[in-house]
């Protein structure tokens, strides 16, 4: 949720963009059907606890979703069922006895070839060698979907289309297996009398529709299909207007589903498939899968209870390798904040004090008063030794500051998200090094204690607001491109800068694009705008 969240805010960054960030829970089948009948509770009662769940998950972690679909829902039940009667009509569904192994956990049949024979607490199981969970032998009469029928289209279709999955090494997953191996047709019912908590099939009772068959639907129904959608030669034509085709963010776990089943779907359909497929990786915490069992799963309420919910964003964004499993500890998210109030925050307390003034800095750069800066620099720098550092230091940092919001958009929206925090802090880093080399307190000093010429106390003044202005402006820009991932503490600092509200997207990420902000910033009043807190481990 946190991946799609960041990405949706970072596309509205651009006025120009929309972005349409859907979530939800799925909620049918023979799992839901076994918990409540433990908990001695109805399946309903059940999904409404769960959703609930995640969508308060969502509010504490400040995740705007544009809807969040639940498979219970009456528009979804409508569009899975009319979806069946398509592919009946298209002769793409048939009735069969199936027999294989079946897993509950997963809701979904595992080949021979993916079994093998385990011994845990005592008692020999099979397992899927995929999922490592029980799967048990079972023979049925239901209805199958022609998935071998378009195995080759498949093939072809992600040769030539390399980056509809990513990243590369999960492309090269599926893409190997559908080449290597026959697909079978998929079962996409089971039998009313095993399964009573499913969509209905249509026109035959005695079936429920296949949770993952319902559950991917759910892209569709949020779509509106197929209200819009043009059926033209077999298919249906996408209407301009609309949110499809959308870029799907799911996790390892259910790449099968998602980057075989549902392409397939849709080409039987007739519809245009997904832009992209970003399958993410899972948090090892200590090293180690979370368990109960073990002891070391994370509360993700309580963590952001304590760390601040922004903090615990920008972790887990600063660290979201997609690649690879990502490695959660609660001392690296300590060492994460730390970072965020001794450098971003600290930078912001330290033009922010009563020795500088913000909006008489943005006021000069507005009306030209830093166009002979570098002679200034020159002349008047209280350390020579420092004089030409302190001019490379600023001018790079503008360099950079000036194209940090397109390198940014690069590394977003390709998920590379550490790469794009690193841009980040490359800025926060080369501003506080200027500030430190610079050191502007002392021409502050200087003007008050020392008897000065009216020039020399001018240019004292003018560099003092240089600086002040060029690191104001790395906290104005920095601010403006963290909000997708700290929406709270960056439009806290936003504020404290007196940004306007409109001048808050990425047409302004850019040295002095904004010079009418700073009134304010200075006033004693502010406190910092996160305060530091000692770690619990």
């Amino acid at each position: 949720m946190l991946i799609a969240d960041t990405r949706a805010r970072w596309e509205r960054l651009d006025p120009a963009k929309q972005a349409y960030m859907l979530t939800g829970t799925d909620e049918h089948g023979l799992k839901i059907q076994n918990t409540a009948e433990k908990l001695v509770i109805e399946p309903k009662d059940l999904v409404d606890r769960v959703s609930h769940n995640f969508k308060s998950l969502a509010s504490q972690l400040n995740i705007k979703y544009d809807r969040f679909i639940r498979t219970t829902d009456l528009d979804h039940v409508k569009v899975a069922q009319n979806f069946w009667t398509l592919m009946m009509e298209k002769g793409y569904i048939y009735k069969g006895e199936h027999s294989g192994w079946y897993c509950v956990s997963d809701e979904t049949f595992y080949p021979e070839s993916s079994i093998e024979e385990v011994e845990k607490d005592g008692k020999v199981m099979k397992i899927s060698t995929e999922s490592r969970n029980e799967v048990v032998f079972e023979t049925e009469t239901n209805y199958f979907f022609k998935l071998s029928s378009f195995q080759n289209d498949l093939i072809v279709y992600l040769k030539q289309n390399p980056q509809f999955i990513r990243p590369h090494h999960r492309y090269k997953f599926i893409l190997n297996e559908l080449e290597t191996t026959k697909l079978s047709d998929l079962s996409v019912s089971r039998p009313s009398s095993r399964l009573k908590w499913g969509i209905d099939v249509p026109n035959d009772a005695s079936q429920k529709i296949y949770v993952w068959f319902d559950a991917l639907l759910n892209y569709l129904t949020a779509t509106g299909f197929p209200k819009g959608f043009k059926h033209e030669g077999g298919g249906f034509i996408t209407p301009q207007d609309n949110i499809w085709p959308a870029t799907h963010v799911i996790g390892k776990d259910i790449i099968r589903f998602h980057c075989i089943y549902w392409p397939i779907f849709l080409m039987a359909a007739g519809i245009e498939l997904p832009k992209q497929v970003i399958v993410h990786s899972h948090w090892l915490c200590e090293g180690f899968k979370m368990s109960k069992s073990l002891g070391n799963v994370v509360e993700p309420m309580e963590l952001s209870d304590y760390y601040g919910v922004d903090p615990v964003r920008f972790f887990l964004t600063e660290n979201s390798n997609i690649d690879d499993d990502c490695k959660f500890s609660e001392a690296l998210l300590q060492r994460s904040r730390d970072a965020l109030v001794g450098k971003y925050c600290n930078l912001l307390s330290r033009i922010g004090g009563k020795s500088f003034d913000v909006a008489q800095a943005v006021g000069q750069a507005k009306d030209g008063e830093f166009s002979s800066i570098e002679e200034l620099i020159s002349r008047y720098s209280l350390k020579q030794e420092n004089a030409s550092l302190n001019l490379q230091l600023s001018l790079e940092l503008q360099d950079n500051l000036n194209n940090a919001y397109r390198e940014m958009d690069a590394k977003f929206t390709s998920f590379d998200y550490i790469r794009a925090i690193q841009v980040w802090w490359k800025v926060i880093n080369q501003a506080n090094q200027l500030f430190q080399v610079a050191e502007p307190w002392l021409y502050v000093s200087a003007i008050k204690d020392e008897p000065l010429s009216e020039e020399t106390r001018h240019s004292y003044q003018l560099l003092v607001n240089y600086f002040v202005y060029l690191c104001a402006e790395t906290m104005r820009i920095s601010s403006i491109l963290i909000q997708p991932v700290m929406p709270q503490l960056s439009q806290h600092i936003l504020m404290r800068l007196n940004v306007m509200q409109e001048r808050r997207d990425g047409r302004f990420a850019k040295v002095g694009a904004d010079l009418d902000y700073g009134d304010g910033a200075n006033s004693t009043l502010h406190k910092p705008p996160l305060q530091k807190v000692k770690s619990r481990v």
